[in-house]
Order: C-alpha cells, then sequence, then structure tokens
C-alpha cells in the first residue's frame, strides 16, 4: 500500500544564517494519501480500509515511520522515497 504526500521545502537556518537543515511537514494521513484500491487489497489493512478506522490507522502509521512531525531532507528513514524537483516535494514509501 503506497501511501503519498506534497508538502513545501522549509529550510531552517542558523543564526549566522547558514543553512541548517531542511524539512518537510507531515501532514495527518487520511485515504486521500492512499491508493485506496491497494489498501482494500493490502493482507495486513485491506479490511479495514473502507472503515471508520482507516483514518486512524493511517495516523498512526504516519506516527510511526516519523514521530518528530517532520521529514528532514538530510536525514530520511528507510524505504521513504523525497522527489523536490518542483514546486512542492513528494514524500512516498511502502507500507
Amino acid at each position: 500500500m503506497k501511501i503519498e504526500f506534497k508538502g513545501k521545502v522549509k529550510q531552517m537556518r542558523y543564526m549566522d544564517g547558514s543553512l541548517a537543515s531542511e524539512r518537510i511537514k507531515v501532514p495527518t494521513l487520511s485515504s486521500n494519501h492512499v491508493n485506496m484500491n491497494e489498501a482494500r487489497s493490502h493482507s495486513k489493512y485491506g479490511m479495514y480500509a473502507n472503515s471508520d478506522m482507516f483514518s486512524a490507522i493511517l495516523a498512526k502509521i504516519g506516527k510511526n515511520k516519523f514521530p518528530k512531525g517532520y521529514v528532514d531532507i538530510n536525514d530520511i528513514p528507510e524505504n521513504v522515497t523525497v522527489n523536490t524537483d518542483g514546486f512542492l516535494a513528494i514524500v512516498s514509501w511502502n507500507a
């Protein structure tokens, strides 16, 4: 099940103006961020795909993957891809 969201890359700077890090804020994940056809056929989450619990499951997946609430471009978690080519960066991974 592929989870994907878009976000603006924010630059954090030190007091002297040098670049400290680049971050993307992780939104509250919902069914809009998931391919629902894949979610319905997923072995672990398929039975919850059409239920009210699915949004809570997605929120927990997001908190487990990004506990700080953001994606640090310099420290990307395993199995996560970040495409920063456009105005908005695209973050995706398979759950």
